[in-house]
C-alpha cells in the first residue's frame, strides 16, 4: 500500500470516470435499447458497494449508508416516473428526457472517488471525508437506480413514437 492506496481506489477511480462516460453518451439524446438504461446504475452501485466496504472496515455505522442510499431510491424513482420517455416498441428504442440532470448526479461519482483517496491519503485525520465520500456514492447510486427502475417499469405502457426516423 503507498499513501494508504489500495488496488481498489484504482478501480474506485476508473468505475467513476466510466460512469461520467456513460453518462455524457446517454446525455447526447440518441434512442438505445432498454437494457442500456440499467448499465449505469449497475456501475454507480458497484462503486458505492465498494465504498461499504470501506466504510464497514472503518466502523462506521450501516444506516447511514442505508439512510442515503434509500433516499436516493425514492428521490429517483420520482424523478423517473415524472420524466417524459420516448418508446418504440417495433425497435426496442428508449430515448428518456430530463437527461442533463443525470449527468450532474454522475459527477457525484468521481468527487466521492476523490474525497474517499484523499481521505485515505490523509491517514485518521480524513475520516470524514471519507464519510462523505461513501455517503455521496450512496446517494448517486440510489438516484440513478431509482430513476432507472421507474423507467423501467414504464417502458411497456409507454406510447409508441417511431424513433429510427428521427
Amino acid at each position: 500500500m503507498i499513501y494508504n492506496l489500495n488496488l481498489l481506489h484504482l478501480v474506485l477511480a476508473g468505475g467513476a470516470i466510466g460512469c461520467v462516460a456513460l453518462a455524457l453518451q446517454e446525455v447526447r439524446g440518441r434512442p438505445m435499447g432498454p437494457g442500456r438504461l440499467f448499465l449505469l446504475p449497475g456501475l454507480a452501485t458497484l462503486l458505492a458497494a465498494i465504498l461499504l466496504l470501506f466504510h464497514l472496515a472503518d466502523r462506521q455505522p450501516l444506516w447511514m449508508f442505508g439512510a442515503a442510499f434509500g433516499l436516493g431510491v425514492v428521490a429517483g424513482a420520482v424523478r423517473g416516473a415524472t420524466t417524459h420517455l420516448q418508446v418504440d416498441h417495433t425497435w426496442m428504442l428508449v430515448r428518456p428526457a430530463g437527461r442533463k440532470t443525470l449527468a450532474w448526479v454522475s459527477l457525484l461519482l468521481p468527487v466521492a472517488a476523490g474525497f474517499e483517496i484523499g481521505g485515505a491519503i490523509a491517514g485518521p485525520d480524513g475520516l470524514l471525508w471519507r464519510l462523505v465520500a461513501t455517503e455521496l456514492a450512496a446517494l448517486a447510486a440510489g438516484l440513478m437506480l431509482g430513476r432507472a427502475a421507474a423507467l423501467g417499469l414504464r417502458l411497456w405502457r409507454a406510447p409508441h413514437v417511431d424513433l429510427r426516423r428521427r
